[in-house]
C-alpha cells in the first residue's frame, strides 16, 4: 500500500468571482496541487473550491 505524503502550504490562487490572485492555502498530494477545502476568499468571500493555483513557493 502506498503512503501518500500530504504537505499544506501557502500559495496564491486566482478568484474565480472577483479575479483578483488571492492567497490561499494548497493542499498537496503527490504532483496534483489543489486549493484546501472551505477556504474562502479575502476579498469577495466566495468560495475558492474551483479556484485556479497560481504560484506554489519553491526554493531554489
Amino acid at each position: 500500500m502506498k503512503i501518500l505524503l500530504e504537505n499544506h502550504i501557502q500559495g496564491l490562487a486566482h478568484c474565480p468571482i472577483c479575479t483578483h490572485t488571492v492567497p490561499a492555502e494548497i493542499d498537496l498530494k503527490g504532483k496534483y496541487a489543489r486549493i484546501a477545502a472551505g477556504q474562502k476568499c479575502p476579498r469577495c468571500g466566495s468560495s475558492l473550491e474551483v479556484a485556479v493555483v497560481i504560484q506554489i513557493p519553491e526554493a531554489a
